[in-house]
């Protein structure tokens, strides 16, 4: 097996081996009851596609004060496909559900390769918080 044999696997010529499933969650718009023309975030049903991606934690820090404690968790999820429909705002769900929900804080990256104008992987930053 050589270098060529990892490059070709897959669809997109990349193949991440380690990769779970995951749901992205995107917010319908709905119209305001007093003002149509502004829009709320409807989070109790919204729009819903597969991703396969390995994730990777990066840290997790615990805020506790007299009245709350709070944890923030930030991580990377590398997804195999760089035309992903993955935006700053959306949320990410394991699946099977592991009661983890992440949110989209950074914008999706999907480098390219100067030199081949390869694009192997999207890149997503990714925030939790609790408490």
């Amino acid at each position: 097996m050589n270098a060529l044999d990892y490059i070709t696997t897959g669809s997109n010529g990349f193949s991440l081996s380690g990769a779970t499933d995951f749901q992205r969650l995107r917010a319908r718009r709905t119209p305001r009851a007093m003002n149509p023309k502004q829009t709320d975030e409807d989070w109790q049903h919204p729009d819903i596609i597969e991703i396969r991606g390995a994730l990777a934690s990066s840290t997790s820090t615990r805020l506790p004060d007299a009245l709350d404690m709070q944890t923030t968790s930030t991580a990377v999820l590398t997804i195999d496909n760089p035309k992903a429909d993955v935006r700053i705002g959306d949320r990410i769900r394991a699946m099977p559900d592991d009661g983890r929900l992440w949110e989209v804080s950074g914008f999706p990256s999907n480098d390219v390769n100067a030199f081949s104008g390869w694009q192997p992987t999207l890149e997503i930053q990714l925030t939790e918080w609790r408490g």
